[in-house]
């Protein structure tokens, strides 16, 4: 399979389940959720064991699989988990048919973000920086649209790409979004 169509095809699809979350959002962040200020963040395993992170909440599992031409897939989950009616937490992890090499990485998580300010016309990039995150290519970001934020943290580990995300109404949680991304565990290089 060409890596470049894989690409295309996986930011879109990509762009199809941020949707999906962001959907999800709408829907319980106005829900009658505890106030859970108090109570202990807990710390999730990944379905397929690569990684672990603390939600707030018990998280829900999103997951999508697209079949491409050539008999391959690339699969998404998505744990997506609220806070106290202010945002929602989410970890996606996307495997893709096969590691994005030769600076695709970087070209991938650009992508990723470029998608994410493109889905809707009020959003607006406020920073993106370029890091090192335990060894592999990440990006970190701020999108703003209107009375919303998406705030994430993307890396790229060989054939999966993980982004830990906060989507709220209120900036000036990121307190809670370092402690969410500092929690997160990588248990494969």
């Amino acid at each position: 399979m060409n890596g470049i169509v894989a690409k295309k095809i996986g930011i879109w699809f990509l762009a199809f389940v941020l949707f999906m979350a962001h959907v999800f959002f709408r829907s319980v962040a106005h829900a009658d959720t505890p106030q859970i200020a108090n109570v202990s963040w807990k710390q999730v395993y990944m379905k397929g064991g690569e990684c672990s992170i603390a939600f707030p909440s018990p998280p829900q599992l999103i997951q999508q699989a697209l079949n491409l031409a050539d008999g391959q897939k690339l699969l998404y989950d998505v744990y997506v988990s609220p806070f106290e009616n202010k945002a929602v937490f989410l970890l996606l992890v996307a495997t893709y048919p096969q590691p994005l090499t030769n600076g695709h990485e970087v070209a991938g998580l650009e992508s990723l973000v470029q998608g994410i300010v493109a889905h809707h016309a009020e959003n607006v990039l406020v920073f993106a920086e370029k890091m090192d995150f335990n060894g592999h290519q990440a990006i970190d970001f701020l999108v703003q649209g209107g009375s919303n934020y998406f705030r994430g943290k993307a890396v790229m580990v060989g054939n999966q790409l993980f982004l830990m995300a906060m989507e709220g109404r209120d900036q000036g949680e990121e307190a809670l979004f370092a402690k969410f991304v500092r929690s997160f565990q990588l248990f494969r290089k």
